[in-house]
């Protein structure tokens, strides 16, 4: 059954994560792979090309895993690095090929280990698309490019984001958003709207869709919402530009992006 949540169905989301990671190798065929990427401090496209590529094969692995009651370990996922870097962007893409056929062929609704919502494949497919789009993003600003977002991809990025966050890495709570009953509200524009609610709690934090007061609002165009929440983009600079709008308790705000990185 698909989720009425996600903006595209399973065969949909793993074309277009090859589709990204096909413009990610064109940037790396063109570009010095030692170039750093400044939305990933300490990265170069070469790192960038093989965590995209590493990712891919790992989603696939946990799509096939005998058990799906628990990961895989990524480090027993064998990716066939090659020596020659040259051939990093070919590699990237036949890769992401073979992670989406072997997505596709397990299909949307089989048993699968997920670290956000149901446990099911269809949130690999969802997960590679916005995983790679995301990394498209820093591999155009590494190389001077200006990177596009459809307002759609924007939204459903950001709608998937609430739901991965608490499982995208061990930390202790107090590195990972988490309060008292305080509430952030985002809303989007620019062609297609959202609106999402956090509430913190001690543990962590709960979120649903829709339209509420917070004591933080957080407005703006889905793809300005996207990289401030991402990170791809400074909150001031998005203010200074009128591409966002904050009302309310900006600390409460910048204290969610402070704790809240991928």
């Amino acid at each position: 059954m698909a989720d009425p949540h996600y903006a595209w169905d399973h065969a949909t989301y793993c074309g277009l994560f090859v589709e990204q990671a096909a413009r990610i190798a064109e940037i790396a065929a063109d570009t010095d792979l030692d170039t750093p990427v400044p939305s990933c401090p300490g990265w170069t496209l070469a790192k960038l090309v093989k965590h995209v590529a590493i990712a891919h094969a790992w989603a696939a692995a946990n799509a096939v895993a005998a058990s799906p009651a628990a990961p895989v370990d990524p480090r027993s996922v064998d990716i066939g690095l090659p020596a020659d870097r040259a051939e990093y962007p070919a590699w990237l893409v036949a890769g992401a090929e073979r992670a989406a056929k072997t997505l596709w062929e397990a299909g949307a609704d089989a048993e699968a280990w997920t670290f956000g919502g149901a446990p099911h494949v269809r949130f690999w497919s969802r997960r590679m698309f916005h995983e790679t789009l995301m990394h498209r993003v820093d591999a155009e600003l590494a190389a001077g490019v200006e990177p596009e977002i459809t307002p759609a991809a924007a939204v459903d990025c950001i709608d998937e984001l609430f739901a991965v966050m608490p499982g995208a890495g061990p930390r202790p709570v107090d590195q990972r958003p988490h309060g008292n009953g305080e509430t952030l509200h985002f809303h989007t524009s620019g062609g297609v709207a959202g609106e999402w609610t956090v509430t913190l709690t001690p543990d962590g934090y709960t979120w649903e869709r829709g339209h509420a007061k917070g004591d933080v609002a957080l407005r703006g165009d889905s793809r300005a919402v996207l990289e401030v929440l991402y990170r791809r983009g400074g909150l001031d600079g998005a203010l200074a530009d009128a591409k966002v709008e904050v009302f309310g308790d900006r600390a409460l705000l910048d204290r969610w992006l402070a704790l809240s990185a991928l």
